[in-house]
């Protein structure tokens, strides 16, 4: 099951991948998970590109700054139920790279900017690998 969200994080989705185009933007959805039902994403939070080179085809969030969210999150029942960035001027599907990194269990949203504008938005979900018994 995909992630749910209000308009007005989409909008905030958007209005980031508008403002770092023709980089990528790159930023964090915050929510709740739930085994019985949709995962709900309640705010995001914009991330700074940390890559040190292409930023217009690559990403990179800082680790230091993951590991305070969830520090900052935790206590009041939130957690990271995703990632999102932009694709400037190309579609918004899953490169290699996205998918070699890509987290199970966490959505991923990628928004195609054409020219400054967003003009699709994809979401991708890697699932979980089942459980073994080191037995």
């Amino acid at each position: 099951m995909m992630a749910k969200y209000s308009k007005n994080i989409y909008e905030q989705m958007v209005l980031a991948a508008k403002k770092a185009y023709p980089n990528e933007c790159c930023g964090i959805l915050v929510g709740k998970k739930s085994e019985q039902s949709e995962t709900e994403v309640t705010e995001i939070r914009e991330a700074e590109n940390q890559f040190q080179g292409q930023k217009a085809v690559h990403f990179k969030i800082d680790p230091l700054y993951l590991y305070h969210l969830e520090q900052e999150l935790d206590p009041r029942g939130l957690e990271i139920v995703g990632i999102y960035h932009s694709h400037p001027d190309c579609p918004a599907i899953l490169s290699k790279e996205d998918e070699e990194y890509m987290v199970p269990g966490l959505e991923y949203v990628i928004m195609s900017v054409q020219n400054g504008e967003v003009v699709d938005v994809k979401s991708y979900k890697k699932a979980m690998p089942p459980l073994t018994s080191n037995n």
